[in-house]
């Protein structure tokens, strides 16, 4: 077992390692390490069939342990043009997670020049140094635990918790050991790093965490390294949104969607 994998299979299980410890206690699931897992439940129980998840809206019900976890998938609705997939994240007999995704029929139309989605390219990644996502990039040696330590970012601007961020960033490790990620389970696996690109300093011992994770998907990354533009709005009620634009080598992949909860820090 490879200890850059964040799962490894046992029977029906998938036992976390150390990469799935999340920052906000290391005996829980990072939100990464949850919307991955449950995006290759989707992939796995809906194969190629001619279509294409285009959404997926991820639940975060709560916290979930860092204990060995398994899924639960059916479809919702199998149809010609478009199929519903569920899937549950259980933990300790307690459904902690779920996903649910739509797939649509692929079809291949020409469109007109004003249909086209027409996004303004970031900078080159190639002229960005890289860093890690928590500060220096962790030495190539040195294993440190949690999965924001296997993300390598090229910061463009912001990331200063001022509530908007913009950087590449690209995930190192593979989700289940022994297989390479695929492009829609390693989108599931960056999908929740907007908030923490984004995340605004609210004072005190306070933090945003979000409850979900809603991802539409225009297409599957082509790239490892992906960039994400994230801005973050916060309401003096107590919860708020993060919204980021996903963008590859090749132009816009999608955009993400997370509400947020401020609470204090840890758990």
């Amino acid at each position: 077992m490879s200890n850059d994998s964040l799962y490894h299979k046992d029977g029906e299980y998938f036992v976390p390692t150390d990469r799935t410890n999340s920052p906000w206690s290391p005996t829980l699931l990072h939100g990464g390490a949850i919307s991955g897992l449950l995006s290759y439940g989707l992939e796995q129980h809906a194969p190629d069939d001619g279509k294409r998840f285009i959404r997926v809206t991820n639940d975060l019900f709560r916290p979930a342990p860092k204990v060995p976890v398994k899924l639960e998938t059916n479809f919702i609705r199998e149809g010609g043009r478009i199929s519903v997939v569920e899937c549950k994240l259980i933990a300790e007999g307690k459904e902690v997670a779920r996903a649910v995704g739509l797939k649509a029929k692929v079809q291949d139309i020409e469109l007109p020049e004003a249909a086209l989605c027409k996004t303004e390219m970031p900078p080159n990644p190639d002229n960005i140094p890289v860093t890690g996502f928590l500060g220096d990039k962790a030495d190539a040696d040195t294993y440190v635990p949690g999965l924001n330590y296997a993300v390598d970012v090229k910061l463009i601007s912001g990331f200063d918790f001022k509530g908007e961020g913009k950087a590449w960033l690209r995930i190192r490790s593979q989700l289940i050991d022994g297989e390479e990620n695929t492009p829609f389970t390693y989108l599931g696996m960056l999908s929740d790093f907007g908030n923490g690109l984004g995340q605004t300093y609210i004072g005190g011992n306070n933090a945003c965490i979000n409850a979900d994770i809603s991802n539409s998907i225009y297409r599957y990354p082509v790239s490892e390294w992906v960039c994400l533009e994230s801005k973050t709005q916060v309401q003096p009620q107590g919860f708020g949104t993060t919204e980021t634009l996903f963008v590859d080598s090749e132009g816009a992949v999608g955009r993400v969607t997370q509400s947020l909860i401020v609470k204090p820090f840890g758990f």
